[in-house]
Parts: structure tokens; C-alpha cells; sequence
């Protein structure tokens, strides 16, 4: 009897179609499809939690630095602040004995953030120059948002600098803190100085010999000319480099204590005074949109105006249409021209604008000293304009100053100025002319009986951060 086997028999091609399927499916990659997305899903999600936390950490290190940067702003405001009230002659807190703290002065507010300072005086060897001045040391802390910083800043009143010791204008007629450059036939004819560049175009002349500032050039166009004198007939190739300082002015009590009262009264108007303006009024008394409320006098149309005070406040002096600012015979006159913030300024102005023909001179063509002095701003720029045929005192006979540290001054269409210059930046363009005017190198800034002396100036000299908040002393840790 056969046996029969327990398994089934398969045919062949049964065997070879199960194969085929069996391989087809391990080739497959259908089953590793879901666990690899899920692992790669995983790895995304932890690599970007890696990058969220980075930047968490580096946001809060940027809002770290934020406020710290602000707070140091804060400090340095009180500094300015400060120096402010000293500048002014009306100092912020007073010692019971000079050397020692006077403060905390409290109860600052800027931007967001609170600053007190604490203040001294100090002359000599005290105040770590090498020259015997006066200086004030103030210190001041900034807090905003929990983060506090405090600066310690040295200033001196008095450089050591030539041009405070014998006038800055004893040696040039025309200094300028940045490039002088001259075009169109412009001349000066006089001694310059400048920390930028002197550049010279089309046509122009340079009577006088100058000075660069240090690293700074001459640079020169064909048909220009360098001359060594005030008449252009000798030619000049050799100049010096220097660095030039323009102490800042301080008017001190000039803004309430002047002349003002004088004009159109005392100080009158020749011609329509309908066409002069004062403050908000014209010279009859009647309100007019003129010329600003405050401080601004505007002459035109022939009209004119005779000074005869001695120091006057001034925000802007405006003269059109063949007007004129006349001064007394034997008159001293010293004009300060205000900071734009103080004359409610908040954009660049023109502080100084003589145009079509105007003209500031003797009144009897006698010898007269006439001073304007401009405080400027840091922030703000000011310009002095005199265009179109202009003059500022015809003959050189006369002592005629603009002294404008912060200010830009700009002569063009054949304007005429004769005195001295000093400007943040000085330009002249289209036979704009400056001559020397004799007695303008003995002027000084303060100390002579003609220009009444102005309140020391404080500029800072040395600045160094402190650590940690103020202590039982104001500058421990500085």
C-alpha cells in the first residue's frame, strides 16, 4: 500500500509565482516609509528647539544690551545736562567749599529712563590738564528698565590753545573747523586756517597764507591762484598743517540782560516802519507776521536801522531790499545770536540773511567795533547767508567780527565782507570778497573792554565709565 505524503504537493509554477511575490515584497520599502518620516520629524523638531532657545538666549542678550546702551545714553544726557547750567553761568547745585560734591540734582526724566548727576569745581593741578584753568568734574547715572550706568566726565574752561591766548584772530582773518573752499572768482584777502581742506575752483584767489588741518591739502584748478599777500601779487606754494580750535560762545546773562529795549525806540527807523520788524511788531507798534515773536528783527524795502546799545539778544536778523543795520559813531556792539533750541528752533535755520543789495555799517562812516557772535547748536545747523551784491561795512576801517563756531557761513553773488571770520564752515562763491579789517586780530573772545568777557565755557576733556552704582562717593569706581 503506497503511503501518501502528510503534505500537499504544490505544482512547480505555484512554487516559482510564490517566489516572485515574496521577493517582490522584500524589495519593497513600503513598511520603512512611516518610521522614516517619523524619525527625520524628530530630528527636524529637535533641531529647531536647538535654534528657538539660541535665539531666545540672543534676544535677551540684545535687550540686555538695549537697555544698557540706553542707560549709558541717559548718564551721558546728565553730563549734558550739566554742563548746561555751568555753560550759562547758572550752575546746578553749589559746595559749601569749592573741591568738594555738590547733589544728587534728581528728578530727570529722559527717554523713559531717570538720571541724577553730582557736580565739582576744581582749578590748578586739580583739574589733571597741563595748564593752570578752571574744570568741573560731573558724574552721572543713568537708570532704564533695572539697568544702570554712570560716567564720570572732566571739563576744562580754558584749553591750552593759542588762539584763547592772543584772540583767534591774530594770526588768520578767516578760520574754518571744516573745508574753506572758494568758487567762481571768490577771493579772500587775508591769512586762513582751517582743519579741513582749502579748495579752490574756477577762478578763485587766496590772498593770504594758510593752513590745513593735519593730513589735509591744498587743492587747486587751473586759473585758481595762492598768494602770499592781501593784494595777489606775489605766488605762494607753501602752506603749513595744523589743527585749529574755536571755543564755543557762552553769552552768559545776554539773553536777559541786553539792549533789546532800545529798537524802535531809542534805536530808530529810517524809512516805511511799516517794513522793519521786532519781535512780532513792526516799528508802529502793530502786530505783524513779519518777522517771529521772538527775538527776530527783519528790515526791508530801503528802510533801515540804527543801533546804539551795546549788547543785544538776537534769534535772527533778516535784512531785503537795500536795507540797512546802521550803528552809532564810536559805537561798540556786541550781537549774540541764541541757540536754535533756546529761539524755539527745531530745524535747521538761517540765523544771519542779508540779501538784495543790504548792508550792516557805520552810520557816519566813523570808526565803530562790531561783534556777532553765534552760541549755534550740536544738533541743530545754523547758517549766516550774505548774497546779492550784500556788504558788511564798506570801508576797512572798521572792526567787524562774525564768530560762529557751530555755524555755517556762506558769501555769494558779490557779496562784500571785511573783518574777520570764524565758522564751522566757511564758503564763497560767485565774487564773493572777505578783507581784513584793521583791529580785528586784537579781538579775543571775553577780556577786552569793547567785547564785554564771557562766562568760562566748559569742554570736556576726559570721560571714563564707572562701575556699579554710585556709592558712598560719586566717582568711586570711575
Amino acid at each position: 500500500m503506497a503511503m501518501r505524503s502528510r503534505f500537499p504537493v504544490v505544482p512547480a509554477g505555484s512554487i516559482r509565482r510564490i517566489a516572485t511575490v515574496l521577493r517582490r515584497r522584500l524589495a519593497s520599502e513600503r513598511g520603512f516609509a512611516l518610521p522614516t518620516v517619523m524619525l527625520m520629524t524628530v530630528a527636524a523638531l529637535g533641531m529647531a528647539s536647538v535654534g528657538v532657545m539660541a535665539s531666545i538666549q540672543s534676544q535677551s542678550g540684545v535687550v540686555r544690551d538695549q537697555g544698557s546702551k540706553s542707560a549709558m545714553g541717559v548718564a551721558e544726557s546728565g553730563v549734558e545736562q550739566a554742563l548746561l547750567h555751568y555753560n550759562r553761568g547758572t550752575p546746578p547745585c553749589e559746595a559749601a567749599v569749592e573741591g568738594e560734591w555738590c547733589g544728587p540734582v534728581t528728578g530727570m526724566a529722559v527717554n523713559g529712563g531717570e538720571v541724577e548727576y553730582w557736580a565739582r569745581l576744581g582749578s590748578g593741578e586739580s583739574c589733571a590738564v597741563a595748564n593752570e584753568v578752571e574744570c568741573v568734574e560731573i558724574v552721572s547715572q543713568g537708570s532704564v528698565n533695572g539697568v544702570t550706568r554712570r560716567v564720570d566726565v572732566f571739563s576744562s574752561s580754558l584749553p591750552n590753545n593759542d588762539s584763547l591766548k592772543h584772540g583767534p584772530f591774530y594770526k588768520a582773518g578767516v578760520i574754518s573747523k571744516e573745508d574753506l573752499t572758494l568758487n567762481s572768482n571768490a577771493a579772500i584777502h587775508t591769512g586762513t586756517e582751517t582743519n579741513g581742506n582749502v579748495e579752490l575752483r574756477s577762478n578763485a584767489r587766496l590772498c593770504g597764507k594758510t593752513s590745513v588741518g593735519i593730513g589735509k591739502e591744498m587743492k587747486t584748478e587751473p586759473n585758481t591762484g595762492y598768494y602770499s599777500d592781501a593784494q595777489c601779487t606775489t605766488t605762494e606754494t607753501t602752506y603749513l598743517e595744523q589743527e585749529v580750535t574755536l571755543p564755543l560762545v557762552n553769552q552768559g546773562n545776554a539773553a536777559t540782560e541786553n539792549d533789546n529795549g532800545r529798537l524802535f525806540g531809542e534805536d530808530l527807523v529810517s524809512g516805511n516802519k511799516g517794513d522793519a520788524c521786532w519781535s512780532g511788531f513792526d516799528a508802529s507798534g502793530k502786530a505783524t507776521t513779519k518777522c517771529g515773536a521772538e527775538r527776530e528783527l527783519k528790515v526791508e524795502h530801503n528802510s533801515a536801522v540804527t543801533l546804539g546799545g551795546t549788547i543785544y539778544s538776537m534769534c535772527k536778523l533778516t535784512l531785503l531790499n537795500n536795507s540797512a543795520l546802521y550803528v552809532e559813531s564810536g559805537a561798540d556792539v556786541t550781537i549774540y545770536f541764541d541757540s536754535p533750541e533756546s529761539c524755539g528752533y527745531s530745524a535747521a535755520t538761517t540765523q544771519v540773511n542779508l540779501q538784495s543789495n543790504s548792508r550792516i555799517t557805520s552810520a557816519s562812516d566813523e570808526p565803530i567795533s562790531i561783534a556777532m557772535l553765534f552760541v549755534g547748536s550740536e544738533t541743530i545747523p545754523t547758517k549766516v547767508i550774505l548774497n546779492s551784491n550784500t556788504s558788511v561795512n564798506g570801508p576797512c576801517e572798521q572792526n567787524f567780527v562774525i564768530y560762529a563756531p557751530l555755524s555755517e557761513v556762506e558769501l555769494n553773488s558779490n557779496s562784500k565782507f571785511c573783518g574777520a571770520i570764524a565758522a564751522e564752515s566757511v564758503h564763497l562763491d560767485s565774487n564773493a570778497e572777505i578783507w581784513a579789517a584793521s583791529g580785528s586780530e586784537e579781538f579775543e573772545l571775553g577780556g577786552e573792554e569793547e567785547f564785554p568777557p564771557t562766562p568760562a565755557h566748559y569742554t570736556p576733556f576726559r570721560y571714563v565709565e564707572c562701575s556699579g552704582e554710585a556709592p558712598s562717593s560719586p566717582d568711586a569706581g570711575c
